[in-house]
Parts: structure tokens; sequence; C-alpha cells
């Protein structure tokens, strides 16, 4: 159940308007509070990732310092543990994968709705 009781400075508290505030000492979300970050050096360490998305925590994969046949193998390994546990992988950037467990959505930001153009050009 959720307080009623509005927020004061600077001890921020629930309140029942269907925003969420937090306060100190309180933590902003319940579950899938972590994301790893894994930037593995062989394919010795696909293990930590396997062992963190069993868990249910999302990955970020940076393979940058792998060669081309251990960031296969490691990709590989991943659409293993992807299929496996209903999860989602999608590539951010060159050689970096986001590993999602089953429930997790990615928000593409390009879908967002488009803002105002002049705020970026400020200058």
């Amino acid at each position: 159940m959720v307080s009623s009781r509005r927020a004061t400075a600077p001890h921020l508290v629930p309140v029942d308007d269907g925003e969420r505030w937090y306060g100190e000492g309180e933590e902003a979300a319940g579950i899938g509070q972590r994301i790893a970050t894994v930037r593995p050096r062989s394919f010795t360490d696909a293990k930590v990732i396997g062992e963190y998305f069993r868990a249910g925590v999302p990955v970020i994969m940076n393979l940058a310092d792998l060669e081309e046949g251990d960031a296969k193998r490691i990709v590989d390994f991943a659409s293993g543990l992807i299929f496996s546990l209903r999860g989602g992988i999608e590539r951010v950037a060159a050689r970096v994968f986001l590993l999602t467990p089953a429930g997790l959505e990615i928000v593409d930001g390009a879908d967002s709705p488009s803002q105002d153009p002049g705020f970026f050009n400020q200058g």
C-alpha cells in the first residue's frame, strides 16, 4: 500500500497519485536493480556472463578485446542462453551486446516521441 502523504523537501515519500518519489534510504526499484557489464578477455570468461544471466541480471557484453574467433564463440554461447532462458539480445554498438532476461523490454530511443530539435542546437 502506498502512503498518501505528500513529499516535502528534503525527504521524499511515496504518494498515492500514481507518481512515485523515493526518499533517503529507499531504493528506486525492486527487482532487476543491477546490470552487469562484462568485458571478456577469453572464451573462458563466458561463464561469468552465464552466471549473471541465469540469475536474471541483464548483461552488457563488450567483446572489443577478443579475437574474432573467441568473440563469435561467446556470441554463440550467449545465443544459447537467450534461447534456453527465453531472453533477448540486441547489438548496441560494434562488438557490444545487451542480453536481457525474459520479461525485460528494451525500449529503442528512436521510437520515443520527437523532441524539440531546437533544444539540442543551443550554443
